[in-house]
């Protein structure tokens, strides 16, 4: 993995508070000045051709109302809220406040009834009904702001700009924290790949340093645990050649103990030596299956049910010593499933037996596989004490025992390396492993995708 360099220190410029300040001053900056700019315009005088439904309100007024007799000037103070319906001998509309007789003449020269603003009043007509004239006038109110069909885009722009530009800041501070906790989450599953962090690490803010912050620790973490595992693959492997000498030497001791004297102290040496080659072996295939990656699995399409058998007729003679019955319910299992078989025999043969040695004699096994939802749950069930609660989870980690929980009496509790090789078998399938008590007993189950989804896992 690529080192990357952490930046300790952000320039005052570069900050996220500097950004967020400047961003904010500048959309209340933009907001306020088109908001003066057009304030003027909005309130302009405006006047168009009276439409239908117009015409119709005028009409309705001289139906309803009692006209205002125009008066001069004194009009304005005889008018009530609402509209009001002003009426004026047709030879003397000069008498008319100036607002009413510069309308009147304007749609007189136009030929045309109008609808329009002057002076925060508006004005309706005029219609001559015998020698009078009718408008309507009322005092301008919120509601007829949109009267002019132009004056609403204005105040939607205005509202349309600012929403933009505050969704554009808060997309670009939040976009690089959701690949962020994607790519944290990817860590807690084991892969610690942050190529996709790439475009983020060259940011010179505070989120910048972050990300690189968690890329180092990616690289550093990914360093320790290929240390780790080289660690333990390269012990294992150099005890591997005095076990070989211990094993030979031990033969040759048998051959000349011909009495037995020391038969015993020999039988002692070779089950520990046997335990020691166990533990090397399940360490080394560990740190095999550790550098594997998905594409180098070996897939072959078989029947599920079918391998299921085979497995189990290779544990009989273990089951028929213990009396163990086993219950097979194969009802909604696929008929086809594409793994690589050969791994997927090492993580059932390691379910079957754990349970097979924590089960009670004469207890029941109880195989189950079902397709749900384009994946496949096998699942072992045993009839034996399960284990704690808290403990359901990191039994699938290396060396990890519950020999308290898990029938303390049994002659071989194993070293915590058979659930960590399920896991990783799984994993590999692009699958999961989950465990639970059913009480009495403990049920596994391997949750595989029907055709192998490759997931990559460094």
């Amino acid at each position: 993995m690529a080192r990357y360099p952490a930046v300790t220190r952000v320039s005052w410029y570069r900050s996220l508070y500097f950004k967020v300040f400047v961003w904010f001053w500048l959309v209340i900056f933009l907001a306020m000045g088109l908001a003066v700019t057009t304030s003027d315009w909005v309130d302009n005088d405006f006047m168009r051709t009276a439409d239908l439904a117009d015409s119709r309100l005028l009409l309705s007024l001289m139906e309803r109302q009692p006209p205002i007799v125009a008066e001069g000037r004194m009009l304005w103070r005889e008018l009530q809220p609402g509209w009001n319906l002003v009426s004026v001998p047709v030879d003397r509309v000069d008498e008319l406040p100036h607002d009413l007789e510069e309308f009147a003449d304007r749609a007189g020269d136009l030929g045309v009834s109008l609808y329009g603003q002057n002076d925060g009043w508006l004005m309706l007509g005029p219609v001559q009904s015998g020698d009078y004239l009718y408008i309507g006038v009322s005092r301008q109110a919120w509601e007829n702001f949109l009267d002019d069909n132009r004056r609403w885009v204005i105040p939607l722009v205005i509202v349309v700009v600012v929403t933009l530009l505050c969704f554009l800041l808060v997309w670009n501070l939040t976009l690089p924290m959701r690949r962020l906790q994607r790519v944290v989450r990817q860590m807690a599953e084991g892969n610690f790949d942050v190529t996709a962090l790439a475009a983020d690490i060259s940011r010179k803010d505070e989120i910048g340093v972050l990300v690189a912050e968690v890329a180092s620790m990616a690289g550093a973490t990914q360093g320790l645990l290929h240390s780790h595992r080289q660690l333990l693959h390269d012990v294992s492997h150099e005890l591997r050649s005095p076990l070989t000498r211990l094993q030979i030497a031990l033969g040759i001791a048998r051959k000349k103990d011909q009495q037995g004297v020391v038969a015993a102290e020999h039988n002692r040496i070779e089950r520990a030596a046997f335990q020691v080659e166990n533990l090397i072996s399940q360490i080394l295939d560990l740190a095999r299956l550790s550098q594997l990656s998905s594409g180098q699995l070996q897939l072959e399409t078989r029947s599920p049910c079918q391998q299921l058998d085979i497995w189990l007729q290779d544990a009989e003679l273990e089951l028929a010593a213990r009396y163990i019955v086993v219950r097979r319910d194969y009802a909604g299992a696929p008929q086809q499933c594409c793994w690589d078989w050969v791994l997927i025999e090492r993580a059932v043969d390691n379910l079957l037996r754990n349970a097979i040695r924590y089960s009670p004699d004469a207890g029941r096994l109880t195989i189950r596989v079902m397709e749900v939802d384009q994946r496949v749950d096998i699942s072992v069930t045993d009839q034996g004490p399960g284990v704690p609660d808290d403990m359901l989870e990191r039994i699938f980690s290396p060396f990890t025992q519950v020999d308290h929980a898990r029938s303390p009496g049994a002659a071989d509790m194993g070293y915590g390396l058979g659930l960590a090789l399920v896991r990783r078998v799984v994993e590999l399938h692009g699958g999961k492993v989950i465990a639970e008590n059913v009480y009495p007993g403990l049920r596994v189950v391997l949750q595989l995708p029907t055709v192998n989804i490759p997931t990559t896992f460094v």
